[in-house]
């Protein structure tokens, strides 16, 4: 098990599933209006909804705040791995 006081603190508060807003996040790696994939300093994360938009990411304090609907947050051990869209899913 790795040490966790040589991770970043990493916090999440969502408020009436309207608005996300998450500390500890050291890189936006894409996003569009449905899925924001993020790196923290643990791991990398997924956040899922509808009309989502980036109103606020600091790369220095770690600060990220997410307006829309949200529907989840999912973890990953390692940085997420972009979702191939599309024709491609067909000929996997």
């Amino acid at each position: 098990m790795s040490d966790l006081t040589d991770e970043i603190k990493h916090d999440v508060f969502i408020k009436s599933r309207k608005q996300l807003e998450m500390s500890g996040v050291v890189d936006v790696t894409s996003f569009d209006e449905h899925e924001i994939l993020i790196q923290t300093g643990a791991s990398g994360a997924s956040i899922e909804g509808e009309t989502l938009k980036i109103e606020r990411f600091n790369a220095q304090s770690g600060e990220l705040i997410v307006n829309g609907k949200i529907n989840g947050i999912y973890y990953f051990n390692k940085e997420p791995i972009k979702k191939k869209k599309g024709i491609a899913n067909i000929f996997k």
